[in-house]
Order: C-alpha cells, then sequence, then structure tokens
C-alpha cells in the first residue's frame, strides 16, 4: 500500500495549480501626473500616477511601467484581474433600509508611483511625459487615447530640484477673496493656483498643465503652490 499513497501525494498539487482562476487585462485611465522638472542622464526617478480604478472584482496585479523612446515617456497602466467578485464600497449615506436606489457604489481609484528608469541626453533635452486617459472614453474602449501631460528636462551636469512638474485633469473653485484652489481627482488638499486665469469664474474644469513649487511668499496662505502653464 506504501507505493499507491505516494502517487496520491504527488497528483493532489497538480490538481491545485489547475484550478487558479482566468485573468484578464483592464485597461487604467491616469487623470492626474507629478514628476520632476529636470532630472540627470542615466538617472532613474518616479511619475505619481492618479486615476480611476476598477469595481468590485479581485485585481491580481497592477502594471505601471511605462514604455520609453527617444522622444517621450509613456504610461499605458492597467489592472490585471480575475472573473472572481470581490467587496465593493457603498455609500449609503442618506439611503433608507427601503430606499436601494440611492446607494451607490464609491468610485475606486489609485495613486501610486511607478519607476522610470535613466534617460539618455549627451546634452540638455527633453521628454515628453504622456498616459492614456480621456474621461469620455470610460468603460468604451480597452485602451485610452495617448495625451500629453507635460515634459521633463534631462541634463547631463546638475539639475534643478526645486520644481514638480504636474498636469491632468481638475476642478478648480475661486473664492469670495479671489484665491482660486484646483482639485485635481482624488488629490487633497489640492493645490492653490499662484496664477488663475483672468477671468472671473467661480468654477472651471478643465486640462491643465504646470508645476508646482514653494514660492518665496505664501500665496493665500499655501506654502506650495501650482504655476498654470496652459489650461484646455
Amino acid at each position: 500500500m506504501r507505493p499507491a499513497s505516494f502517487v496520491l501525494l504527488l497528483v493532489v498539487p497538480v490538481a491545485a495549480c489547475s484550478s487558479e482562476p482566468d485573468t484578464r487585462i483592464e485597461a487604467a485611465q491616469v487623470s492626474w501626473m507629478e514628476w520632476p522638472a529636470e532630472v540627470l542622464a542615466a538617472t532613474p526617478f518616479t511619475v505619481r500616477l492618479v486615476g480611476y480604478g476598477v469595481s468590485c472584482v479581485e485585481v491580481v496585479r497592477f502594471v505601471t511601467e511605462p514604455a520609453v523612446d527617444q522622444s517621450a515617456v509613456t504610461f499605458e497602466p492597467y489592472f490585471l484581474i480575475t472573473g472572481q467578485s470581490q467587496y465593493c464600497r457603498l455609500d449609503v449615506a442618506g439611503a433608507s433600509r427601503l430606499d436601494t436606489a440611492s446607494i451607490r457604489i464609491i468610485a475606486p481609484f489609485f495613486d501610486t508611483r511607478a519607476a522610470v528608469p535613466g534617460l539618455e541626453a549627451q546634452v540638455p533635452r527633453t521628454y515628453e511625459i504622456r498616459a492614456g486617459t480621456d474621461v469620455s472614453a470610460r468603460d468604451a474602449l480597452s485602451a485610452f487615447p495617448i495625451r500629453t501631460f507635460g515634459e521633463i528636462t534631462v541634463r547631463s551636469a546638475s539639475a534643478d530640484t526645486k520644481r514638480i512638474n504636474a498636469g491632468g485633469t481638475a476642478n478648480a473653485v475661486r473664492d469670495s477673496l479671489g484665491c482660486v484652489t484646483q482639485q485635481p481627482y482624488v488629490v487633497y488638499p489640492g493645490y492653490v493656483i499662484e496664477n488663475p486665469p483672468a477671468d472671473t469664474a467661480q468654477y472651471w474644469y478643465g486640462f491643465v498643465r504646470g508645476y508646482i513649487y514653494e514660492p518665496a511668499v505664501p500665496v493665500c496662505g499655501a506654502s506650495k503652490v501650482f504655476h498654470l502653464v496652459t489650461l484646455n
């Protein structure tokens, strides 16, 4: 009987491995990015990625490695997910036990840092920082359209580390004192814009590009502000 029991022990692990669930890729939409304004050539750095997550499914892995060529660093992050259902975070504020229509799924998000390998530069030059993003295409595409969020300068000698470039979609509100604070998706507490648009709109929404830094004098009480370069 010893040989029979030995064979059984070998078969069981193989059967267990074959029961692992299948996985598929779900493209992730990037809504906001932050990265160094300047870096030294061949020196790795990180980029902050913020965007929409996936709801009610098991995530095996979140992949953020970028593609790098001679002109751009491009992020097309994706979730590796299974068909396994997971607990959904629900917003039940204002909903009664009988009013299930008022219960909403809380939109998941990601806020992470992705590593970028050192970039080549014999002389100072720029690379575009790009990612897949398009709010109107949410849940409609397997991959999101690529958009340029800004640029990074690569230097061979020394780099200025005082500024952080940033870009993406953001809401903004102007208070009674004329101070404008922009709020990228799930980025809290947001950033005061030191040079807001000339119009007097109280609220606006758009795709912004600029940089974050610490001015010599606080702006609207903020020691770290966003300098707006473009607004679309």
